[in-house]
This record gives structure tokens, C-alpha cells and sequence, in this order.
């Protein structure tokens, strides 16, 4: 039976937050991606991106070096970004050994990065003596990570589609965009809407991810659908609703199985409509 207890926390207004993180196997694939990333994700994206056009022409307009584009642009790209992110400082580069050292402004701690173009591989060592290493493998528009341990993972992007996909050492995989895994068929999907796929993750048999839309259905025609179709499929719901400034907010969760299955939709309005994220989750 359906319930709005008053503990249930209320949904903000203006539209749905971003899905919650992962938990189980599927959180430990983020988690790692997380860790070994930490202060250098736009080192990574920028690297990944340096064999093509739009990088090379972004560093023209910053007024780098011409030349060092020509002999190391991977080193030319990882410029750039050090200059672009207010977080970092350049310490010293050396062109001609491909190295550069930098310091993370908040933490202080320095790191050093060496680039071997023709390997087209970065690999930065922090202030312990710990090295991850990034190589670019531009046949395939992918990147592969390899942490101090030798765990390795590999990052796919689809630039046209704006999709990356990531591998990790345990197998599992995470994927954000168009092309993340479709939601099971017990995750209800709102009739005449085309959902986006947002993320999806899965590792260790457990599975989890998020679709999102919009409609000019009003928010409570949302909520009722997915409170009804989830019962249907034989699960427990509860949800609760919220109405700031004239505009109705909402959400609706679902658990079957044991707690083993789990939909959570979140349900906003705005001017151009009601936004829609169904989160999902499930564990073996």
C-alpha cells in the first residue's frame, strides 16, 4: 500500500537532482574510477583529446608554441589544460624531456608529468613516489589508465555522441550517454516519451543506472503512473509530493525482492514542462 511517510525527505523544487550514486559492485567500478583520477581529470580528458583538431586549435588560440604542437602535442595539450584549470599551477616544464611540474593550489602537494609522444603515453608521479600512467590510443579514440598497483582501466569516448564509456579492472563497466545500457524491463518507462539514457553501471552482477525525459504531462499524472505501474510489477512503494510556489514536485520509490530491485523516480516542474529522472538498481 502506497504511503507518504513524513520522514520521506522532500523533493527540491525547479526539477529532479541528479541520480543518487551507485552502491555494491557497481559503486566500488565508480569509486575506483574516482580514486584514481583525483586532481586530474581534465589532465585526462585533455590528453585523450590531444591527437585531434579541436585541442590543437584551442592551444593555437592560447598562443602556445607552434612548433612544440608539432614535435609533442600531447605535451602541447597537457599545457593547455594546466593553464586552463585555475586549481593547478605550472612549477617548471622542460620541453625538450617532455616533463612538467605542477602544484594543486589547494592541497599543495606538487606532481610531475612526463610525455612520451611517441608512445603518446603520460604518466604522472605524485610527491610518494606513486605513478599512474595514460596512454592514447587514437585508432580507437581510447585511453587507457594504469594505477600504482597495475590496475588498469579503459575510457572509450565517442566525441561525436558525446558518450564514454569506461572499463574497469574487475570487468565491470560504467557508461555515460546515449549509448548507456537500456533499463530492464521491469523499470517502467512513462508511455509517448522517448527516455535519454543517462549513466549505466554494472559490475559483480549488480546492475544500476538512470533514463530521464520530459513530457507536458502534469507532475501528479507522472507520480501516479509509476506508483501504479510499480505495484503492478509486484513492488512496495511509497512516495510524497511537495508544491513550492505553485509548482508540484515529487517522487515515487519502489523496492521488490527483498530490497534487491530497487526504481526511484524523480519527478519536477518547470516552465517548459515536467522533468523526469528513474534511477534503478539491482543486486543478485
Amino acid at each position: 500500500m502506497s504511503s507518504s511517510p513524513s520522514a520521506s525527505p522532500q523533493p527540491p523544487a525547479g526539477g529532479p537532482p541528479a541520480a543518487p550514486p551507485a552502491s555494491g559492485g557497481a559503486g566500488k567500478i565508480i569509486l575506483w574510477i574516482v580514486g584514481i583520477f583525483a586532481g586530474l581529470v581534465v589532465l585526462v580528458i585533455v590528453a585523450a583529446a590531444a591527437v585531434g583538431f579541436f585541442v590543437i586549435h584551442k592551444a593555437k588560440q592560447a598562443g602556445l608554441d607552434p612548433e612544440l604542437m608539432k614535435k609533442n602535442p600531447v605535451l602541447a595539450a597537457v599545457k593547455f589544460s594546466v593553464a586552463a584549470n585555475p586549481d593547478v599551477e605550472l612549477v617548471s616544464s622542460n620541453d625538450s624531456l617532455g616533463t612538467i611540474v605542477v602544484k594543486d593550489k589547494k592541497t599543495g602537494k606538487m606532481s610531475t608529468m612526463k610525455v612520451d609522444t611517441e608512445s603518446k603515453t603520460v604518466a604522472v608521479t605524485d610527491e610518494t613516489g606513486k605513478t599512474i600512467t595514460m596512454r592514447v590510443d587514437p585508432r580507437t579514440n581510447s585511453l587507457v589508465v594504469t594505477d600504482d598497483t597495475g590496475k588498469k582501466a579503459t575510457i572509450t569516448a565517442d566525441t561525436q555522441a558525446g558518450n564514454v564509456e569506461i572499463k574497469a579492472p574487475d570487468g565491470g563497466t560504467f557508461k555515460m550517454g546515449a549509448n548507456a545500457n537500456q533499463a530492464p524491463s521491469w523499470v517502467p518507462v512513462y508511455p509517448g516519451v522517448m527516455p535519454q539514457n543517462v549513466f549505466s553501471a554494472s559490475g559483480n552482477g549488480e546492475q544500476t543506472g538512470t533514463y530521464a525525459f520530459a513530457t507536458k504531462d502534469a507532475p501528479d499524472k507522472v507520480l501516479a503512473y509509476y506508483d501504479a505501474s510499480l505495484k503492478t510489477g509486484g513492488f512496495r512503494t511509497s512516495n510524497t509530493t511537495n508544491t513550492t510556489n505553485g509548482k508540484i514536485t515529487g517522487m515515487v520509490s519502489g523496492a521488490a525482492d527483498n530490497d534487491k530491485r530497487t526504481v526511484l523516480v524523480i519527478v519536477g516542474s518547470d516552465d517548459d514542462g515536467t522533468k523526469v529522472s528513474v534511477t534503478f538498481s539491482a543486486k543478485p
